[in-house]
């Protein structure tokens, strides 16, 4: 086996290992020795390639964005109707949200803590960025079209951000509900529908 790809093989056993482990005993129960055991593999293995189990922690939510970005269906949003193709997209996070139910909590964490780590802002601030953009051109495309009431899009992406960190919350005070899609879908209708324009 080349050893570009044995790298590639031993990161992703790094954190396999690390996401059962997370969502198995939490993140703060879970320490490096932890992690290496269940990959099987030694602490320099681990460091050479993640800084810490917080850089490793970012790189699972950064393929978790990046998972949750595939589920919106870009073609859709491509319509005339950009509204109909928003109301769409809640219902295929569910899975997602499902699949790290335990690290939901985890990753809010990360978010209150960037407030005083300058490094780790910069990085949250990467993956919020990336949101307002891309939902800033899709609602300022609706806008134009008409399918959007007139709203300015920066606004109307921070709303959503907003809106979408609210429904965490939400699933994480009632991790058995299954309304969250149905409210999302309601607040999207209230927040972006033409009809709802006084």
């Amino acid at each position: 086996m080349k050893q570009e790809l044995r790298s590639k093989v031993t990161r992703e056993n790094i954190i396999r290992s690390a996401s059962e482990c997370f969502a198995k005993i939490g993140y703060h129960q879970t320490d490096v020795d932890e992690i290496c055991s269940r990959a099987k593999l030694t602490k320099g293995a681990f460091y050479y390639h993640f800084s810490s189990k917080q850089d490793l922690f970012l790189e699972i939510l950064d393929q978790w964005i990046n998972r949750v970005a595939e589920r919106i269906d870009i073609a859709r949003i491509e319509t005339s109707d950009i509204l109909k193709a928003l109301m769409g997209i809640p219902g295929g996070f569910s899975p997602l949200f499902e699949e790290v139910g335990n690290q939901l909590p985890v990753f809010l964490e990360l978010y209150v803590k960037s407030l005083s780590d300058p490094d780790l802002k910069k990085i949250i601030l990467r993956s919020y960025k990336k949101f307002i953009l891309f939902f800033t051109n899709i609602i300022k495309r609706g806008v134009e079209n008409g399918s959007i009431r007139k709203i300015d899009p920066k606004e109307g992406a921070e709303i959503l951000f907003s809106m979408t960190t609210g429904m965490l919350m939400h699933g994480l005070l009632r991790p058995r509900s299954r309304d969250w899609v149905e409210l999302t879908r309601k607040t999207i209708d209230l927040l972006l529908s033409p009809q709802q324009a006084s």
